[in-house]
């Protein structure tokens, strides 16, 4: 009997995330459900495709063997949705859009709420994720749109250069730093670097320039997001080097203030991603000339 395609997919999530818990959530289903397509297929195929262990899951040689033609099907369906959703232009359909945290919390709101200005009708999911993860889900079809804040090397995935972001220093109005003018980047050497986790590529992008610029970081503090970067620095506990596109709002506050490093500038591009060879949908193109609009300003 032929493997039904929902099947196929459930199987292909589990193997892509490593286990039935993260390939639910990836799928939106619980993960009962991810269960009980996995069993089901391994029936109808009549062999175990996966070994169920309390350290997780591990694909069998048979499934394996099967994986490759699972993905092949599921683009494929992925890719007929987009050509159905296309066919009837933009009075309904939907765009998801995934992007690394920067770009997803700070720079891409904008863009949204223009775009579902313009097409009330279309339903728009946004997924945020390190590098990684917007590549995966790209590479699995998941995505319509894909922006990151690392360079991708891949030979499915095209990468274009999108607009250039600049990472400040900041610190709280009462730290001393903040009252100097033309502050030595060795100066940073002695104080507390308020980081992003190491999975995150803004952190080596500023490690890397600081290490250009002359300073050697010394006490170092992994934070996990830049909200919490930015909280911590308000109270004076700490340099953060970060997006100023994360900063605006506290600059004009006065809950944090720029330092002055003149010779400290750190500098990333921002990245737009789609799949070599794949049509992109009318939503998809629709949201891309917004983003590829004249007049969207970088902070300076």
């Amino acid at each position: 009997m032929a493997p039904n395609v929902a099947l196929l997919r459930a199987f292909a999530a589990v193997a892509e995330h490593g286990g039935f818990t993260a390939a639910a959530r990836a799928l939106g289903l619980s993960q009962p459900a991810i269960s009980r397509a996995v069993r089901e297929l391994e029936r109808s195929c009549g062999f175990e495709l996966v070994e169920r262990s309390r350290h997780g899951v591990r694909l069998t040689r048979a499934g394996e063997s099967l994986l490759q033609d699972a993905r092949t099907v599921v683009a494929a369906m992925r890719s007929a949705e987009v050509t159905i959703a296309s066919l009837g232009g933009l009075s309904h359909g939907r765009l998801h859009v995934g992007a690394s945290t920067t770009i997803a919390t700070y720079v891409l709101p904008s863009f949204i709420g223009r775009f579902l200005e313009l097409h009330p009708a279309v339903e728009v999911r946004l997924d945020t994720a390190h590098t990684r993860g917007v590549v995966q889900m790209l590479l699995d079809f998941t995505l319509d749109t894909a922006l990151t804040e690392a360079p991708v090397s891949h030979p499915r995935i095209r990468a274009k250069r999108w607009r250039t972001d600049r990472l400040v220093p900041v610190a709280a109005p009462t730290h001393p730093l903040s009252r100097r003018k033309r502050i030595p980047p060795s100066a940073l050497s002695s104080e507390l670097l308020l980081l992003r986790e190491p999975e995150s590529g803004t952190r080596a992008i500023v490690l890397a320039g600081l290490i250009a610029a002359g300073a050697t970081p010394g006490r170092t503090m992994d934070i996990d997001g830049p909200e919490a970067i930015k909280q911590i620095a308000a109270h004076g506990r700490g340099i953060a080097i970060v997006s100023r596109y994360t900063v605006e709002e506290q600059l004009a506050l006065g809950r944090l203030v720029e330092l002055d490093i003149p010779k400290l500038r750190i500098e990333r591009p921002f990245y737009r991603l789609s799949l070599v060879n794949r049509r992109a949908s009318l939503a998809a193109l629709a949201f891309e000339a917004l983003l590829d609009a004249p007049g969207g300003s970088v902070p300076t």
